[in-house]
């Protein structure tokens, strides 16, 4: 299975702690790990010390770099390019407090989406629903994975049965929307002359 791996902006980042130059930091209004590039002096401490191997140097910059979230967009209300550009429909972006979207619904309600490696301690705030593999899922997930797998299987022999599943229409995303969480700007929205206002 493919498994697309990513900053995990997490709650508590070891790459901000081991940054040296106070480069890195966690945006209060969204959880958004970012760092300066103007201060970093490229002494890769957050590569040794993100747990999830996520960060890479820029050898041209001289500066190291990772994931940014795309906060640009997200402050214009438009979401990740990852997330609109998924041709799966895979990949969701929203709050754990939206207790009506459905990052929190998959998180909290159905508990079928976990983070990756729990036990490195981080809280990282990318989620993933196992896919129904067994194999390898609990050295990545945790225990956690088993009972995952059951719900899921369980709502797909109720759908297979003729009955409906909330969940797996959740997952299956059929209205486009539904995986950009507050961010539905549309990208061509943003004209140029926001874009140089901002710059300057």
């Amino acid at each position: 299975f493919y498994l697309p791996r990513l900053c995990n902006h997490c709650t508590k980042p070891a790459c901000v702690e081991a940054c040296p130059s106070g480069a890195m930091s966690k945006r209060r209004e969204d959880g958004i790990v970012v760092r300066d590039e103007e201060v970093c002096r490229g002494a890769r401490d957050c590569i040794k010390a993100c747990p999830y191997k996520k960060i890479y140097f820029n050898h041209v910059r001289n500066v190291s770099q990772h994931c940014i979230g795309c906060w640009p967009r997200l402050e214009r209300g438009v979401a990740p390019a990852c997330v609109r550009n998924c041709p799966g429909r895979l990949a969701f972006v929203g709050f754990l407090d939206d207790t009506a979207g459905p990052i929190h619904r998959l998180v909290h309600e159905w508990q079928v989406a976990l983070p990756l490696h729990p036990e490195f301690g981080t809280e990282p705030n990318v989620f993933y629903v196992p896919p129904l593999s067994p194999e390898y899922l609990e050295s990545l997930f945790g225990p956690r994975v088993h009972g995952v797998l059951d719900r899921l299987r369980g709502e797909l022999e109720s759908v297979r049965a003729g009955g409906r599943s909330e969940l797996l229409d959740t997952l299956i995303a059929y209205e486009f929307r539904s995986l950009l969480g507050p961010f539905t700007r549309e990208p061509a929205q943003i004209g140029a002359s926001e874009a140089n206002t901002e710059a300057r």
